[in-house]
């Protein structure tokens, strides 16, 4: 309706109200309050003596639906306490083995398949995100209460402030106690991860879960699913672990023998025994499926690769050989066998020395062919160049623990000497006969050093004479 509005008149307007309810509105901080006292309980929340779980572990291994592996193990993880800031450590009871192969594509490793709960660990890992002095590289967002694994928790979803960082860029979810502030678990992403060799992972998620005994926390589960860049063939890993047993009295860190290392194969460890064992463990691994952590893969997949391993031609799988401990090298310091006689003063000793690169390859069961070069750094523009051509043969002591292994070899050298300076050169072809002692450090990397024997002579005029022994040490790596 509409009125013409003149001076001398008087309107009375009635409006009626209307509204719309709106949904209810919650307001949330980032948390960080609660975050830092969570942290600053990290000590008395969690052990400050050491302990050893005994738990069921479930590995799986998937690429094309043409490669499969499965593991299932009973295992044991030493864990220090969190002040001792020394690493977790996992022992393998037994294991069961389940491999379904194309043989052309097994030249891919997995690595570190076993040590998923000490990756997983935040608290012994002290990972950045929960770290005082670190949290400033992350924002927080405090999400809401709700029950987690039987607890009352805070959720707060976290990620980096740097979102242009390309390694390891990181983001998740922390569960903090809202009785204890003990972190009763965290889902962690981890993106462009390149934890081992060169070959990338587009996303590395992690799950964590810890469980209160008393007044102290320890791990009760974990999870890690991997996916792994290389060409097409998308290999994707998957581990599941929970807890059976844990021991706190009377604990010592396991024999180094048994220890399952970082660079560890996955596929080639195998430790059967007894199968009564596996029942219970199936009943145990059976929980993580109510998370849709990992399943028993279906009847469907397993046929499939089946078929697909038949059906693929057999490609060349010289690449194979490089995975089963058939191929080493070793990067050493050398010293050259020779002295110097009647030489300026400005010749140092130090020519003398210099470096040596070796790659040694495994002809048959324990016997290497092994190929060396060195050459010193050419001081006083004096250059030395040696190549070795041996066979030797590798004697393995003390297998249990820090293995000793005595290589003899024989074989040829060729040696050069160029003294630019002087115009002068001299050469020698010469048999050899000596042998290397390695000290194991790790299960891949050694300590080298080695002795020969020789008598040759130098033909051309130099300043240099010819000794009978050669030696070089350093380190010597398997692959």
């Amino acid at each position: 309706m509409f009125l013409n509005f003149a001076g001398d008149y008087t309107f009375d307007i009635e409006l009626r109200a209307s509204y719309v309810e709106l949904t209810e509105v919650r307001i949330m901080g980032t948390g960080s309050t609660i975050l830092k006292k969570a942290i600053s309980r990290i000590h008395a929340n969690y052990p400050q003596r050491p302990y050893i779980l005994t738990g069921a572990m479930r590995l799986q291994y998937l690429r094309n639906r043409s490669d499969l592996f499965n593991s299932d193990a009973i295992v044991q993880i030493y864990v220090p306490s969190y002040s001792a800031n020394k690493q977790e450590e996992v022992k393998l009871i037994q294991n069961k083995i389940d491999t379904i192969t194309d043989k052309s594509l097994i030249f891919i490793k997995w690595i570190g398949g076993y040590l998923t709960v000490p990756h997983a660990d935040i608290i012994h890992n002290r990972e950045s995100f929960i770290t005082a002095s670190k949290v400033k590289d992350f924002q927080y967002q405090l999400m809401q209460k709700r029950m987690y694994h039987n607890r009352n928790v805070y959720v707060i979803n976290f990620s980096q402030r740097d979102s242009t960082q390309k390694q390891k860029a990181t983001s998740g979810t922390l569960y903090i106690d809202t009785a204890t502030y003990a972190f009763v678990g965290a889902d962690i992403s981890y993106f462009n991860v390149t934890r081992y060799g060169t070959l990338p992972k587009s996303k590395l998620q992690y799950h964590i879960a810890y469980r209160p005994l008393g007044n102290t926390w320890y791990i009760q589960e974990a999870f890690m699913k991997g996916n792994t860049i290389y060409k097409k063939e998308n290999p994707t890993t998957t581990t599941v672990y929970i807890t059976s047993k844990i021991d706190t009295a009377y604990i010592e860190p396991f024999a180094y023998g048994d220890i399952i290392q970082e660079n560890d194969i996955t596929q080639n460890i195998s430790k059967p025994g007894d199968s009564t064992i596996w029942l219970k463990a199936d009943t145990l691994l059976s929980h993580s499926e109510r998370y849709n952590y990992l399943s028993k893969l279906s009847a469907d997949i397993t046929d499939t690769i089946r078929a697909n391993r038949n059906s693929v031609k057999q490609k060349s799988n010289w690449l194979n050989y490089f995975t089963k401990d058939n191929f080493h090298y070793s990067l050493t310091f050398i010293r050259f066998p020779v002295n110097i006689i009647n030489a300026p003063t400005h010749i140092s000793n130090f020519v003398k020395y210099g470096f040596q690169i070796g790659t040694y390859f495994r002809l048959y069961k324990s016997m290497f062919f092994q190929f060396e070069g060195s050459g010193n750094t050419g001081t006083n523009k004096i250059n030395f160049s040696q190549y070795a051509f041996h066979l030797s043969n590798d004697i393995v002591l003390n297998k249990s623990a820090h293995a000793i292994t005595l290589a003899p070899y024989l074989g040829y050298n060729l040696l050069s000497i160029d003294e630019k300076n002087e115009n002068k050169t001299g050469r020698a072809n010469y048999f050899v006969y000596g042998t290397s002692g390695a000290y194991e450090i790790t299960h891949n990397v050694s300590f080298l050093i080695s002795v020969a024997l020789n008598h040759f002579t130098l033909s051309g005029n130099t300043h240099f004479q010819p000794t009978n022994t050669t030696i070089f040490a350093g380190v010597l790596v398997k692959r």
